[in-house]
């Protein structure tokens, strides 16, 4: 499975990618679409992470130097999402980015979030309902077919009165993969002044994601999928327009404006809070995932994402294809964008999904399964071959699990 991908013509940019696929140990030894749980890392993490451990071991750790690697982490993922630095906060996660743009805005009751919960990762439904004691109102509309309903979201915030306060949307969806329009509800909730937010945990460093180009509001981010780093990790931008009008629920010296020394000067004057996002930065950070993503992001920006997505899209089209051709019943939608993401639905029978995921690591083929669908996600590091072994193995799968038709 190593070895160069071949009949990739139409894949665009597959032999730069080939290349890269090597600095991924994980990717080599089997077939790895998993992304959609958590991405391989880079194989120079090793090395990388045995210094930053040594140095504490020796007593010898360089505070300044650990603060140098956030802020170039900081900058690199403004970068790769097309914002300003100072519009990107550290979070440890997704669900604390969108926690903290929840807890941020000023509620009023009968203030409206709109969302999809069908299509929605659970942490981006809960971080909403939790303000439903403070009156607010949380409509949650029906799915089109899997997909987020666009032209439904559409013609609810075009109606007269007052509008939404939130609405927010996947990227990716977790499960079954389909993109959101971004670019019409965007300038849709720019045009009604509601705030647009992105769960981007399946979406960024994978799909194409500009927010200069996008006037998304604010957008969450994890390092431990896509941008092929470690848990425990986040990015949550914050267009500065919003961010500063927001008032932080939680606050610490790294969020305030002050003419300081030392991280642990104290100034007891008015409080003011620091530029955009920054204001939203708590405590000490994870030091060494910074690191890590530091390295991973030089990566994905010597690509760039738009390279980066059509290849990975071009793979997942040609997986979504065999797998269909081998009997699978692959989830598609008429309209809605494909990503990087392939779902095989068992209509509702878990066991069997579960069954033909054992039979695929058997096979040395790493899925998932969520529900009764059986998840591939791709990235970067993946390649024609791994598409037609993961095929041939899908077909060998649902055959010893009792028929090819799930």
């Amino acid at each position: 499975m190593n070895h160069p991908a071949q009949d990739t013509q139409d894949i665009p940019h597959a032999p730069t990618f080939e290349q890269t696929r090597h600095r991924f140990p994980g990717a080599l030894d089997k077939v790895y679409m998993d992304v959609a749980s958590r991405g391989l890392i880079l194989g120079s993490a090793r090395d990388l992470a045995a210094r930053h451990l040594q140095d504490r071991i020796e007593g010898i750790a360089d505070k300044k130097h650990y603060f140098a690697l956030v802020e170039a982490a900081r900058g690199k993922f403004a970068r790769l999402i097309g914002a300003d630095a100072d519009e990107i906060a550290i979070t440890k996660n997704v669900s604390e980015g969108l926690n903290i743009v929840a807890g941020a805005l000023a509620w009023e009751s009968g203030d409206e979030v709109v969302l999809c919960s069908a299509v929605e990762h659970p942490n981006n439904i809960y971080a909403w309902r939790n303000l439903e004691a403070r009156g607010v109102i949380v409509t949650d509309l029906p799915a089109d077919g899997g997909a987020f309903p666009t032209a439904a979201a559409l013609e609810h915030l075009s109606r007269p009165g007052r509008a939404p306060k939130v609405m927010t949307v996947s990227g990716t969806s977790f499960k079954p993969g389909f993109r959101a329009d971004l670019d019409a509800l965007s300038r849709a909730c720019e045009q009604r002044g509601t705030l647009f937010v992105v769960d981007a945990a399946q979406s960024v460093g994978i799909a194409h994601l500009d927010v200069a180009a996008q006037p998304i509001g604010a957008l969450a981010a994890s390092t431990q999928k896509g941008l092929c780093a470690l848990y425990g990790m986040g990015f949550l931008y914050v267009r500065r327009a919003w961010a500063d009008r927001m008032r932080p629920q939680g606050l610490a010296r790294f969020g305030v404006d002050i003419v300081a020394q030392h991280e642990a000067d104290y100034d007891p004057g008015a409080i003011r809070y620091r530029d955009a996002a920054l204001r939203f930065d708590l405590g000490n950070y994870n030091f060494l995932a910074a690191a890590l993503v530091g390295e991973s992001l030089d990566l994905l920006l010597s690509h760039g994402t738009r390279r980066i997505d059509d290849y990975v899209t071009g793979l997942s089209r040609r997986l979504a294809d065999g797998l269909q051709e081998a009997g699978a019943a692959v989830v598609r939608h008429a309209s809605a964008r494909p990503s990087n993401i392939v779902c095989v639905d068992f209509r509702g029978d878990a066991r069997r999904a579960a069954g033909v995921l054992d039979g695929l690591k058997a096979r040395k083929v790493h899925a998932t399964v969520r529900g009764s669908l059986l998840r591939y996600s791709l990235h970067l590091y993946n390649n024609q071959d791994d598409v037609d072994a993961a095929v041939a193995a899908t077909r060998a799968a649902l055959a010893d699990t009792g028929g090819h038709r799930p």
